[in-house]
Formats: C-alpha cells, sequence, structure tokens
C-alpha cells in the first residue's frame, strides 16, 4: 500500500541530505476552481493562478535535481465541463506553451517536454503549440517533463493493448510468410523480419509494454516514485495506473490548493518522503532478522 502523508504544522522546509530523492515525480495539480471560489474570483482567476504555479514546478523541481516529473493537466473527464471553462483552460495553456518557449532562463535548464495523452482530442491550435515546443526541447536531456493531456490511465492502458495486438499479427502474418519463403525458395518479403523479435511469449514484459504507452517510443515514462495531489482529494483519479499504481508509489495527499502550493510545500514533502524509504526499509530489515532468527532456531 502506498504511504498517505499528511502536512504537520511548524516543519522545516529543506532537505537533510541528498539521499533518497525520487527520480520521478507526479502531481495532479487540483484545486483551481475552489481556490477561486474561496477568493470570490471567477474560474478563469483560479486556473491562471494554477499555470503559474506549474511553471514555478519547473524550477522547483530542476532545483530539487528531480529528473522526471509528469503533471495532470486536463484528463478526459475534464472535457464534460462547462464549453467556456474548457475553451479557457486550453487558451491559458497555449499562453503558458509559448511562454515556456521562448523562457531563456528555463529554456538553459535543458528540460525535455513532451505530451502525453490522446492528442487527436486536443483543439488544433494548442496541439500544435505543444508539438512545437516538443520539437524545441527534443534534444534535452536534464530533465523531462511529461504533461498529461486528454489523459485517462486506462485508455492508454487499452490503447497499447491494442497496439500490441496489431504488432503480434504482424508478427505471426511475417512468420507464416517466412515459412513459405522456405518452402518454396521464393524471395524473401521485406516484413519477414518483424518475426525475429516475437518468436515466443518473452517479447511481453513490463519494459516493452511500456513502449506501447504514451507517448509511444523507446524513451518511456519511467516508474513514478512519489505522486503528490493537493486539494485534499484522496484519489489518483485514473493518473498513470502503469507506472505509478504498478511501482508502488509513495502517495500524498495534500490540503492545500494547487494555486497556494510553494517552494516550502514542495521541499517539505520531499522530506517526508525521504523518511517513508528510511522508514520502509527499516521495516525491510527487522523483517530480514525476524526470518533468519526463525531458521537459526
Amino acid at each position: 500500500m502506498p504511504h498517505i502523508i499528511e502536512k504537520k504544522k511548524n516543519s522545516r522546509t529543506f532537505l537533510h541530505s541528498t539521499e533518497h530523492i525520487p527520480q520521478h515525480v507526479a502531481f495532479i495539480m487540483d484545486g483551481n476552481r475552489r481556490y477561486a471560489r474561496r477568493n470570490g474570483k471567477e474560474t478563469s482567476w483560479g486556473h491562471r493562478r494554477g499555470m503559474s504555479a506549474m511553471e514555478n514546478i519547473l524550477h522547483w523541481t530542476y532545483l530539487a535535481k528531480i529528473k522526471h516529473i509528469t503533471i495532470y493537466a486536463f484528463s478526459t473527464e475534464n472535457f464534460k465541463r462547462d464549453p467556456t471553462e474548457v475553451e479557457n483552460i486550453f487558451d491559458l495553456l497555449e499562453e503558458m506553451l509559448y511562454k515556456i518557449s521562448s523562457d531563456e532562463k528555463l529554456l538553459k535548464k535543458k528540460i525535455k517536454i513532451r505530451m502525453i495523452g490522446e492528442a487527436e482530442n486536443l483543439p488544433e491550435k494548442t496541439l500544435k503549440a505543444f508539438r512545437d515546443l516538443e520539437e524545441k526541447t527534443a534534444g534535452n536531456d536534464q530533465m523531462y517533463l511529461n504533461v498529461a493531456l486528454a489523459y485517462g490511465g486506462r485508455s492508454d492502458i487499452t490503447q497499447a493493448f491494442r497496439s500490441i495486438a496489431v504488432t503480434a499479427a504482424t508478427a505471426t502474418a511475417a512468420t507464416a510468410a517466412a515459412s513459405i519463403v522456405a518452402a518454396t525458395g521464393a524471395a524473401a518479403a521485406d516484413n519477414t523480419v518483424v518475426s525475429n523479435n516475437y518468436k515466443n511469449e518473452d517479447w511481453i514484459s513490463d519494459e516493452e509494454i511500456s513502449k506501447y504507452l504514451f507517448p509511444f517510443s523507446d524513451e518511456i515514462v519511467p516508474g513514478v516514485d512519489f505522486l503528490i495531489r493537493t486539494g485534499d482529494e484522496h484519489r489518483t483519479s485514473n493518473f498513470l495506473p502503469w507506472q505509478a499504481n504498478g511501482n508502488n508509489a509513495v502517495v500524498c495527499y495534500y490540503q492545500k490548493y494547487w494555486p497556494e502550493f510553494t517552494f516550502k510545500d514542495l521541499f517539505y514533502l520531499l522530506r517526508r518522503y525521504q523518511k517513508a524509504v528510511e522508514d520502509k526499509q527499516k521495516d525491510e530489515i527487522k523483517r530480514l532478522k525476524k526470518i533468519e532468527a526463525f531458521l537459526e532456531q
């Protein structure tokens, strides 16, 4: 079971050491609308403040030397919201993407930015802004930012297995073609080489399946170490089920709304993550000692 972490008052906010730094942190950025209502503002004001917090996260996680971050910017369920709100979110997102594209301070950090999700469901302008930024940062390797847009974890896994089924069918056809070539002496077809990689079930591994998940690349989204959800909602909302739940990620449900999330909050939670990992290691050592003592009896 993932650890559930709650904030305590008067805590220090900086890391004790560089040990146990999560390599992949995922954020469910919840609470923009509630933050706006609490402040007597329009929903669009809350989303704008949320976009600013998203930009800040890039700088803060870079400072913490976190290699991968994934942010849940817009789920497939969010399309059910009021059309005016949805349009406003995509307008703000385009604005943020173009801002990042011209932010020299941020570009110097060599962050590679990618989209994960159902690209065909995005507005054309939003998708173009994203593809331009992906192309501009394609050669970067100091840090990786995955932005989940029109994303749903179950649908991602579903489309991945559909693609795997197509690959397997192609391999079967190629194997049959190769057999005909061997039997008849006919010229080999180009696609017969496909069968070499799929001669048995061993090719279906965790790593191979991950290649078929968004964003469809050998450069896969790695397992999540730490999942943070703001807004005090205790749900993971169909976010990265393969990479997070399957990786037994530490999970934090944090009470602050996303636009309120600060540098100190991030470093406080990273400290709590470190403690969670250390406690788990101590428990494992105790368990092994008990087993050894039992076996020595």
